[in-house]
């Protein structure tokens, strides 16, 4: 059912009101009628309730129709008034129009009709007007209570309005403080400021521009503005409207988080062992410089793609795809959270020893793995060289043992075959000479006894030469009297001597002032290196080669024999060798072997020179 009209007739002619019902009624029957005749009536008309039309004469006794214009707009705005009178002129028309009348209608037959139309007309544009207010009510509501700030600026770049979340975003006191403002000179940055107009003017449009904006307070926010040019019907612009949006909190976190990436890429970056990421499904995503180096492959290459292909020997791959999904199905792993040692494998298919500790990251959504690696291969060579050593420690300790065992035999054999037979016999002698001179009877008994004892002196003779060449053999005297040269030319006289082997000496060595330590060491690796010339080299000729260089002393031996292999050189059984590195070692030296296989070896040893000290004559 249409909603009734409440219409009120202002009129002290009851023909004429009559008139006014069944004008209207003709054109909108569903009516409700209310007149006053008086002001007391006009009062309480206005006051009982709302009006949708009010239709009064301009003359009545009481008051006129401006009056009854002014006090209806006083108290219902939107209710539209309509004059229908005889007695007005076109003046009081114009007047009662600018003052808010909707119509004027003059009361004669010819217009009576017209009453009606006026009647629709009003109420129409009433309706209009009051949608019009509501939308525009909502509108306001709206551009109040968005939270994003909202503003109209002119041309001129002054803020024509602007709602509540700008005033607030900007720390304003109120809107209209804000309005004083222009937009531009709260724009922080010129270069911004320059760069929202020029994109402005170019489309008339902007879309999430970030630009930095001062405060009343004096700080500095980030926001991000959209705007556009408002145009009229000749395509001039008259305003800009658009929104800020207060980002600073997401500046911020964006800052902080790349500030933590960062921190996180120069970890990963100056990282000296590999680092590697990969997801649920077994692809890189993160490969760090140390492993691009470790296994020759770049990381743009290798992002995206499955590890186990990659860096993983082919041997390996199934056990880690299986393990993997084991864990994601059931928790279980064999490997996280451990130090394991693997098989890494280089771009090149080279395989490699590595130490890999695996965690787990739990983050929204499937985990990643992050892996810790180390390349052992040094590690290992390392402890492959310490046991080796240890064994060839071991093995030397048992042969030095063994050659002490055989000096010592050999001495006792010396001592036993040739001092103690001498002295056997010189005993003898002596207890033959002690009984024989009791018995001494004729001349041919003195002349035997004066026989056995001139023998005496040269049997003492041999064994005091007996006693020397031993002790020679131990250590000769001449390498304390004489020095290391004198020394040598004596080991070389006798090694010719027993060996046939024929050897050539060539010594520029300036100072002969060595301390004994050093005098010793280079005598008795010499010694060795012309055992092991006897035992392995098959030599003809020596060459023996000693000087001064840079602060060292330097002995060479060089023979013509078979030369040495790399593995006789480091094998387990190459012991002399061992102990002549050894030797040099202790005094901070150094012994180098040169095996050329057919064209002989050389041993060069290093020693650095120290003299003794000379203290200052008292």
């Amino acid at each position: 059912m249409p909603n009734v009209l409440n219409i009120l007739i202002v009129d002290d002619n009851p023909e004429d009101r009559a008139l006014v019902r069944r004008e209207i009624a003709r054109e909108l029957p569903n009516c409700q009628f209310r007149q006053a005749t008086n002001s007391q009536e006009f009062s309480r008309a206005l006051e009982a309730s709302s009006l949708d039309l009010v239709v009064t004469d301009y003359q009545v006794r009481w008051t006129d129709g401006l009056a009854v214009l002014t006090s209806v707009k006083r108290r219902w705005p939107e209710c539209p008034v309509i004059i229908f009178t005889g007695t007005g002129n076109e003046e009081i028309a114009v007047q009662s129009m600018k003052a808010g009348l909707d119509d004027y209608v003059l009361k004669s037959p010819r217009h009576y009709a017209r009453l009606a139309s006026a009647v629709h007309t009003a109420l129409e544009r009433s309706r209009q007007r009051q949608a019009l207010s509501q939308a525009e009510r909502r509108y306001q509501n709206l551009f109040d209570d968005v939270p994003v700030g909202l503003f109209r600026v002119s041309r001129a770049g002054k803020i024509l309005d602007a709602n509540s979340a700008l005033v607030e975003m900007l720390a304003y006191p109120d809107r209209n403080s804000l309005l004083e403002s222009r937009l531009m000179s709260i724009l922080a940055d010129a270069k911004e400021r320059r760069a929202l107009l020029e994109e402005i003017k170019k489309s008339g449009i902007v879309r999430g521009f970030e630009a930095r904006f001062y405060r009343r307070d004096g700080k500095i926010i980030w926001a991000r503005a959209n705007a556009r040019a408002i145009r009229n019907d000749l395509q001039r612009v008259i305003f800009f409207e658009g929104s800020l949006e207060d980002i600073t909190a997401r500046q911020q976190a964006e800052q902080l988080l790349r500030a933590s990436e960062a921190r996180k890429g120069a970890i990963l970056n100056s990282a000296l062992d590999p680092i590697i990421t990969i997801n649920h499904q077994g692809q890189i995503m993160e490969f760090n410089p140390a492993a691009e180096k470790a296994f020759g492959r770049r990381r743009d290459d290798v992002m995206g793609q499955e590890m186990a292909g990659l860096i993983i020997p082919q041997s390996l791959r199934e056990p880690h795809r299986r393990g993997l999904e084991r864990h994601l199905a059931t928790g279980h792993s064999a490997i996280l959270g451990k130090r394991v040692e693997l098989t890494g494998m280089r771009a090149d298919g080279k395989e490699f020893p590595v130490e890999l500790t695996v965690t787990k990251v739990n983050l929204d959504g499937p985990p990643l793995f992050t892996g810790f690696i180390r390349d052992t291969t040094d590690r290992k060579r390392a402890e492959k060289q310490l046991r080796d050593s240890r064994e060839q420690l071991r093995a030397l300790a048992a042969y030095l043992q063994s050659v002490r065992e055989e000096e010592r035999a050999r001495i006792a054999r010396e001592v036993h075959d040739e001092l103690g037979q001498t002295l056997t016999g010189l005993k003898m002698d002596l207890v033959w000479i002690e009984r024989k001179m009791a018995a001494v009877s004729s001349s041919d008994d003195l002349r035997l006894f004066e026989e056995k004892v001139k023998e005496l002196p040269g049997r003492v003779d041999a064994i005091v030469g007996t006693v020397r060449k031993i002790a020679t053999e131990l250590r000769p005297p001449v390498l304390d009297d004489f020095g290391l040269e004198a020394a040598i030319e004596w080991q070389i006289q006798e090694f010719e001597k027993r060996t046939g082997i024929t050897c050539h000496f060539h010594s520029s060595l300036k100072q002969a002032d060595l301390d004994p330590e050093r005098t010793t060491t280079v005598f008795r690796i010499f010694q060795e290196t012309l055992t092991n010339v006897v035992r392995h080299a098959e030599a003809t000729q020596v060459n023996i080669y000693l000087r001064e260089e840079d602060e060292k002393l330097v002995l060479e031996v060089q023979d013509n024999g078979r030369g040495l292999t790399g593995r006789e050189l480091s094998g387990p059984k190459s012991l002399g060798l061992l102990g002549m590195r050894e030797r040099a070692t202790m005094l901070d030296g150094e012994v180098n072997i040169i095996g050329r296989q057919g064209k002989g070896t050389t041993v060069g040893v290093r020693i650095p020179i120290h003299r003794p000290e000379r203290y200052p004559k008292k």
